[in-house]
């Protein structure tokens, strides 16, 4: 009966706790940085799991994974890094010229930190500076119907990060920046509210719920909680079958 109840417990943790083992989908950040001279930097970083047939399940490569790659295996990943962009992400510049981004990519963990730990995730971090041609006034990226995975748009102005950015999704296009202002051209959409829910559909009262807050901002804590229930439950259960 002891080992019957050890192999259930162990069943429904892997059952409930799978979801809090998979990797979070892998994105595309996309940084700009236009500085007073007219120096424009444009950044753009690639998870290596983004070649992988399913970035859900494949795993992070670490600095302790890199320091194994031979170098031949080192350039082939730049080289896919260089590919990949070209396939999801298209500058635009207005009024519209073309522009071929000559990305010379580097591994970093992420924000282009250097790698310091073993465990350290490695990512590739492409950087290509310039000038802003002349007559440009805005600029933009696009995400690529090719691509099956988000672009991230963050712009940097005259040193000082810009609030706002984009999260786009394949076939999106970002809000223009205007080089002259260095302000979105368009307005923001404004945020949901209670208000504007109730306008167009019926709405539950308001809850308090910790968790559902932490699973919106991208967590794992409704998983994980289920699979704490989960277990607790079957403990206690087995405990009264024990007891009758």
């Amino acid at each position: 009966m002891k080992n019957r109840a050890s192999r259930l417990l162990q069943c429904l943790f892997w059952v409930f706790a799978a979801p809090c083992l998979a990797h979070p989908l892998p994105d595309v950040p996309v940084r700009a940085d236009f500085a007073q001279d007219g120096v424009w930097t444009l950044q753009v970083e690639v998870d290596p799991r983004c070649f992988e047939e399913d970035p859900n399940v494949a795993l992070s490569v670490t600095n302790a994974d890199l320091a194994l790659f031979a170098p031949e295996r080192k350039e082939q990943l730049k080289t896919t890094a260089r590919d990949y962009v070209k396939r999801v992400v298209e500058i635009v510049l207005d009024p519209a010229s073309p522009v071929n981004p000559e990305f010379v990519f580097e591994f970093t963990t992420h924000e282009n930190a250097p790698l310091k730990t073993p465990e350290d995730v490695v990512v590739l971090t492409g950087t290509w500076k310039t000038k802003v041609p002349a007559g440009t006034t805005g600029y933009s990226i696009k995400a690529l119907p090719a691509g099956t995975l988000s672009v991230l748009y963050h712009n940097t102005a005259l040193g000082k990060k810009l609030d706002r950015f984009q999260i786009l999704f394949p076939g999106e296009s970002s809000y223009v920046l205007d080089l002259k202002t260095f302000k979105p051209r368009t307005d923001a959409p404004p945020p949901v509210t209670v208000g504007t829910q109730q306008e167009n559909a019926e709405v539950l009262p308001a809850m308090d719920c910790p968790m559902c807050e932490a699973v919106s901002g991208g967590g794992y804590a409704m998983p994980t909680a289920a699979s704490v229930a989960g277990i607790v439950f079957l403990v206690a259960w087995l405990r009264k079958k024990r007891a009758d």
